[in-house]
């Protein structure tokens, strides 16, 4: 692929470079899961998860040593159009609530031993009111996505993802449609 100097270029070429799942691990665990004293499918998804996750790292048995909770919170330039019951404001709560261990995640994490970081998106700058025209534009969304990027920095086997902001059911919403 041709670099046209365009912001996603570097997104689009990590995207291609990305290797593709491991199934000789994946058939590794299935092969293991075969040879074990238990029904066919009596883990239920556990057995599809653990294939799963064997694949994508690389390795069999799979193991998840460190893994990580991030949440990352933006304030949607949407709320503008009254899509709220509450102003941009709660965010910030929200996350000063996260750093005091006082959410229902906070809770999640330390009972099972779960690395958890939160990432301030830049709240102070709601991103555009997309009814009016674009959230972001594509550097804007590229540098946001590298910023993403950064919560691997430490180190982590198992990734999840969560979001927190006013607004952003609308914009979850208008993502999925």
């Amino acid at each position: 692929m041709a670099a046209s100097g365009l912001p996603f270029d570097d997104i689009r070429e990590l995207i291609a470079a990305m290797p593709g799942p491991d199934m000789a691990a994946a058939n590794a665990v299935r092969a293991r899961d075969a040879n074990l004293t238990k029904p066919a499918g009596s883990l239920g998804r556990m057995e599809e998860i653990a294939e799963w996750l064997a694949a994508w790292q690389g390795k069999a048995p799979p193991a998840v040593n460190r893994p990580l909770v991030c949440v990352f919170a933006g304030n949607h330039g949407v709320v503008a159009q009254g899509v709220s019951a509450y102003p941009q404001t709660v965010t910030r709560q929200m996350l000063e609530n996260f750093a005091a261990g006082g959410a229902a995640i906070n809770q999640i994490c330390a009972a099972f031993d779960l690395g958890f970081k939160v990432f301030d998106l830049a709240l102070d700058l709601p991103t555009g009111d997309f009814t009016q025209g674009d959230a972001l534009d594509e550097r804007a969304c590229v540098a946001t996505m590298a910023f993403g990027m950064e919560a691997l920095a430490g180190g982590a086997d198992l990734l999840c993802l969560g979001e927190m902001g006013i607004g952003n059911t609308t914009s979850a919403a208008a993502i999925y449609a």
